[in-house]
């Protein structure tokens, strides 16, 4: 039996084209919608996602409010849509930061739609509370991790922690600094031309990672510590773990130039250098004058000295990746009383504790520049370390103008000291450059390894210094008389006084 079209009832009595018509009308529609319905099955290729920044940085000093709020922006710069598999803090629920992303406020937000070409939003708060003292970091730190498909990407947060003084990629003229505050010092500090800066008892200066204080071509640098109230040179990291942490900042630069630097009661530590002197104090300048310091913890030199001249005393220099003291490029350098050690725990150290050098070779045509070393003379000091050889001697002779009387100066001395070294028997009984030296006994410290360098009582450096220089400098380290009736001074930064 069949039906003609008119004899359904009549809400089915329809014209077969327009039937066809409305069909086709609507599988046009469904295939418009599930155009616009995106997968985002793409989770990212090798150049992962873009960001707005590779730092987030809360750089308000928090001194009287203890939140804040940034933001960066995530970009997808390939042709299709993708999901981020993930959006993390790297300190997970402990983090001081927050993080909300397409208003998700959590540690770890996952799969994250984002457009192709589009960009999205991540917000980060921070919490901390100035007027307190739990937390012992002047930089708080995290990182926020995303991961795709192909790689793990993370942008760094940074914020303080305390009410410092904040100096970023800073240019300083005449200028003192006090104790009132901490300085943070972030990329660096540069002391002007022809400017002092001064920094008082107590101060304190902390260095970001890779930060450097530089003085400049005729300025100059005047540490005023005392025994009770050193001034401290140090990372901005003062959590226990970082204490002994080489490599933290840069270090401090004396440049060509720069003049009449005076350094008493410092400590300059966990830094890649811990003091460079460039050609200063030469030429009838004043020398720099390094007293009472301790320079400990450095990933590579602790002194750096190239053709200049420095007077030191009291001094200790331990704890350095390279050399303790690199005197170099010649020079005019005089060591009263100072402990030259190296002890360092971390990798292998091929350099010795002492390094002496007169020569260079220049870059340009690869001649080496040999330069005078005027006079470097260690007296009542130790040169100890855990390697064979403490003591390196690194000399080239050059005739000048042809004439073999005036030959390259090479004048070094080692004077009532005790030092580590396999130099040549013959040389080490050559009054010329060894008088009244200890060689190769342990001078007993009292504990190296947590960084104790004064003597113990049974020590062969206690009564072994000369009386000459212990009375140019009479008191130690901590201000103990090194000579009386009946004893002669030790040898060191430090006199050994028994207890009573």
């Amino acid at each position: 039996m069949c039906f003609k079209w008119q004899d359904l009832p009549g809400i089915f009595v329809i014209d077969g084209m327009q039937l066809i018509r409305r069909v086709l009308w609507g599988l046009l529609f469904l295939l418009l919608v599930a155009g616009c319905e995106r997968d985002y099955m793409f989770r990212g290729g090798m150049e992962g996602i873009a960001f707005s920044t590779d730092t987030v940085m809360f750089d308000t000093i928090f001194t009287s409010i203890g939140s804040a709020t940034r933001h960066l922006r995530v970009y997808n710069s390939y042709g299709s849509d993708m999901t981020i598999d993930g959006i993390r803090l790297a300190g997970g629920e402990d983090s001081r930061f927050r993080i909300n992303v397409n208003g998700v406020s959590s540690h770890d937000v996952s799969d994250v739609p984002l457009r192709s070409g589009d960009s999205l939003f991540v917000f980060v708060e921070v919490t901390i509370n100035p007027e307190s003292n739990a937390d012992p970091s002047f930089v708080v730190t995290d990182s926020i991790l995303f991961y795709t498909k192909e790689r793990i990407q993370s942008v760094k947060l940074v914020a303080y922690g305390q009410d410092v003084v904040l100096l970023r990629k800073s240019t300083v003229g005449t200028r003192r600094f006090t104790a009132e505050k901490p300085y943070l010092i972030y990329d660096w500090l540069v002391v002007d031309t022809a400017a002092v800066l001064t920094i008082d008892p107590g101060a304190q200066l902390h260095f970001y990672k890779g930060a450097s204080l530089v003085v400049s071509h005729e300025a100059s640098l005047k540490v005023q510590g005392t025994k009770d109230k050193p001034v401290v040179f140090s990372g901005s990291r003062l959590e226990e773990w970082y204490a002994d942490q080489p490599g933290q900042w840069g270090g401090i630069f004396l440049l060509p130039g720069s003049r009449n630097h005076e350094i008493d009661y410092a400590h300059i530590r966990n830094a890649t250098i811990g003091l460079t002197a460039d050609s200063v104090g030469m030429d009838g300048a004043a020398p720099l004058l390094l007293s009472n310091t301790k320079i400990e913890h450095i990933s590579k030199q602790g002194l750096v000295a190239q053709s200049s001249s420095i007077l030191s005393w009291n001094s200790l220099f331990a704890d350095c990746g390279s050399a303790s003291v690199a005197l170099t490029l010649g020079g005019n350098y005089e060591f009263y009383h100072c402990t030259i050690a190296n002890f360092f725990r971390w990798p292998y150290r091929g350099v010795p504790a002492l390094l002496l050098s007169n020569y260079y070779v220049n870059e340009e045509d690869g001649e080496e520049d040999v330069v005078d070393l005027e006079k470097a003379l260690f007296s009542n000091c130790i040169i100890y370390g855990v390697n064979d050889n403490e003591v390196g001697l690194d000399f080239k002779q050059k005739v000048k103008s042809g004439n073999p009387a005036e030959e390259t100066m090479v004048n070094y001395f080692f004077d009532h000291s005790l030092i580590k070294t396999t130099l040549d028997p013959e040389l080490l009984r050559n009054a010329q450059h060894f008088n009244e030296v200890i060689v190769n006994e342990s001078p007993l410290f009292a504990s190296p390894g947590d960084y104790n360098y004064q003597l113990d009582t049974l020590s062969i450096a206690q009564d072994h210094g000369g009386l000459e220089s212990a009375r140019l400098f009479p008191k130690d380290y901590f201000g103990n008389l090194r000579i009386d009736a009946t004893i002669l001074p030790d040898l060191g930064f430090v006199e050994r006084v028994e207890e009573q």
